[in-house]
């Protein structure tokens, strides 16, 4: 694991990031323009990378090892969901907000950091693999998540997630990958034409997004740190003590490290918003998360991989 390759990429990603957090700071992007870049990423750009990264033909992984990476990434969800019911008790959360804790603590920023980073360690045909964790974030999150913020007592399971363009093409691209179907190299080059935008967009979605917290009110929190202490460094050392003995593939291994080492998910604030929820609490979360995770990524990649 190329650790040098990943510093760099890291530093790419937070300079990308503070040029969105300028440019929304003297207003270039304006939050309507932010919110526009950020539904551009999810129905276009998005969608377009999953598919060329299995439009490319690299098959870096066995259909039965894929197999098995999906079946890893539901049981990844399954135990953070389990693990999640003991953090109201541990960070002493009042009780109105322990479903969006809970939900920051399950849900990581996968699709727009998991994807450059993935593919800065271990080249761009592993992207495919990062999209089986995007598939299984779409189906919990649209879920099981929307009823932690929600507040709802009784779980609902809606099936309009599966109209998620960013679901759509990853279960076309799962459909190609098994199956072996190849797809002229033209089409290649322009599913990956637009799906090359997704990183620098969404550096500068996240860095907009930031700017629109009152930073003066962020680093207050000290459960907001206990809470990515737990998630970001913690939980990926405690799950690599337990995949190592399970996984000889290091690929399949390395990319459920890097996706357990994640941020808090950016769309956490959009479904607040939606529901009703502490938009405050939740800009906070991502913000300081993010941040957090430039210098823990790396850390925690260079001791388990060296």
């Amino acid at each position: 694991m190329d650790i040098a390759a990943l510093v760099q990429k890291m530093a790419v990603l937070f300079f990308s990031i503070l040029v969105g957090f300028v440019a929304a700071k003297i207003g270039i992007i304006k939050n309507e323009s932010n919110r526009f870049l950020s539904k551009l990423l999810v129905n276009i750009t998005s969608p377009f990378l999953i598919l060329s990264s299995v439009f490319k033909g690299e098959h870096l992984l066995s259909n039965s090892e894929v197999l098995m990476l999906t079946a890893l990434g539901i049981c990844c969800y399954l135990c953070m969901i389990a693990l999640s019911f003991f953090i109201p008790k541990m960070l002493h959360i009042p009780a109105e907000k322990s479903g969006l804790y809970r939900f920051m603590f399950i849900f990581s920023n996968i699709g727009f950091i998991g994807y450059p980073i993935v593919s800065s360690l271990f080249g761009t045909g592993a992207i495919f693999y990062v999209s089986l964790f995007v598939l299984m974030f779409q189906i919990f999150c649209w879920s099981y998540g929307v009823s932690l913020i929600s507040g709802e007592q009784r779980f609902r399971f809606q099936w309009k997630v599966f109209r998620q363009p960013c679901l759509i093409a990853a279960l076309a691209a799962y459909v190609f990958y098994l199956s072996g179907l190849r797809v002229p190299g033209i089409v290649y080059e322009m599913t990956s034409y637009i799906g090359d935008l997704t990183s620098p967009l969404a550096m500068l979605v996240i860095g907009c997004a930031l700017a629109q917290t009152d930073v003066r009110t962020v680093f207050g929190n000290w459960r907001i740190y206990a809470l990515c202490a737990l998630k970001m460094v913690i939980i990926p050392l405690l799950a690599y003590l337990v995949l190592r003995r399970i996984i000889s593939n290091q690929l399949m291994l390395g990319v459920t490290m890097v996706i357990l080492c994640m941020p808090i998910a950016t769309n956490t604030t959009t479904i607040c918003y939606e529901y009703g929820a502490d938009t405050t609490l939740s800009a906070a979360g991502i913000f300081i998360s993010t941040l957090l995770s430039f210098f823990s990524i790396p850390l925690i990649m260079r001791l388990l991989f060296g």
